[in-house]
C-alpha cells in the first residue's frame, strides 16, 4: 500500500536548494525594508546588551533583556503576546497585533541599540515597529540557534512568509510544500501537504479537498513533529519544523556579516 516514506538523511547538496530558496527570499525582505530605512552599522555584540521597552498604557513600561541566546527583542514579543494576560497577539496572518485593536507604534515597542540582521528580519515579518535596522551577524549566529517564541515558531504563515520574500497565501504554503519534497522518498505529484481544515497543498495549488488518490501528510500531527537528520554545520538532526526554521537562519546568515 502506498505510504509516506521519508529519507534517513540529507547530504548538504540536498539541502543546498532550499537553503537557496531561503537566501533569495531574505534577499527580498531586506531590499524592503531598505527602501523604507537605511541599514546602519550593528556591533556584534549588541545583542547582549540591547534592551528592549514595551509601553502600552495605563501598564507602567517593561524592559527586558536578552535571555538564554533570545535577544531582547524577541523576548518582548513572547512576553507580550504570551502569558496569563497577554496585551498582543498573533494574527491569522502572522502578524503581531494588539488584542484592543490600538496600533501598535515606535513608543510602544523599541530598542535602544541597533537590532541585528535577524531582529530586523523578524520584526519587519511580524509587523512590529522597526527601530535601527541592520545587516548585522550576531555573536554565535553560525549555529543557526536564534530563539524565537514558541508561538512564532509554531506559526505556518510566518515561517512561509520568511522562505517566500515576506509574500503570504498560496504561493508560500506551495513553497512550503516544495521544501518538504525534499525530506520524502515519494515523488512530489504522490502526496499533498495538509495545514489545517480545507487547505491542501500540492506543488502546483491549494485545494479544499485532497484530490483523489494522493497521499495526505498532515503538518501539525505528522511533518512538523517528525525527526530528520541534515549534513552540514548548525544542521543535524531536528525536527522537521526546526529544521526549516535553520534553513531560514541560514537564508540570514548568508545574507548579514
Amino acid at each position: 500500500m502506498p505510504r509516506i516514506r521519508w529519507k534517513a538523511s540529507l547530504s548538504a547538496q540536498d539541502i543546498g536548494p532550499l537553503i537557496a530558496t531561503a537566501v533569495r527570499s531574505i534577499a527580498a525582505i531586506q531590499a524592503a525594508i531598505q527602501r523604507q530605512r537605511p541599514f546602519v552599522h550593528y556591533h556584534a555584540g549588541g545583542a547582549q546588551q540591547a534592551q528592549t521597552t514595551v509601553n502600552w498604557p495605563p501598564a507602567p513600561p517593561e524592559e527586558y533583556n536578552t535571555h538564554m541566546q533570545e535577544h531582547s527583542e524577541m523576548v518582548a514579543v513572547a512576553a507580550s503576546t504570551g502569558g496569563a494576560a497577554p496585551i498582543w497577539r498573533l494574527d491569522q496572518a502572522g502578524h503581531v497585533v494588539a488584542n484592543n485593536g490600538a496600533a501598535i507604534g515606535h513608543t510602544n515597542y523599541f530598542t535602544d541599540l541597533p537590532h541585528c540582521g535577524y531582529c530586523t528580519v523578524m520584526i519587519w515579518v511580524l509587523e512590529l515597529p522597526l527601530g535601527e535596522p541592520t545587516a548585522g551577524r550576531y555573536n554565535m549566529a553560525v549555529n543557526l540557534e536564534y530563539p524565537v517564541p514558541a508561538n512564532v515558531r509554531d506559526n505556518v504563515d510566518v515561517l512561509t512568509r520568511l522562505i517566500n520574500g515576506n509574500t503570504g497565501g498560496n504561493a508560500a504554503l506551495i513553497a512550503l510544500k516544495t521544501m518538504v519534497n525534499a525530506f520524502l522518498q515519494n515523488d512530489p505529484g504522490e502526496w499533498v501537504l495538509q495545514i489545517g481544515p480545507g487547505i491542501f497543498v500540492s506543488d502546483t495549488a491549494v485545494t479544499q479537498a485532497a484530490p483523489a488518490g494522493k497521499l495526505v501528510l498532515d503538518w501539525a500531527t505528522e511533518a512538523a513533529p517528525h525527526r530528520v537528520f541534515v549534513a552540514g554545520t548548525g544542521f543535524g538532526q531536528n525536527t522537521l519544523l526546526t529544521t526549516l526554521w535553520k534553513v531560514v537562519w541560514k537564508g540570514i546568515y548568508e545574507n548579514v556579516g
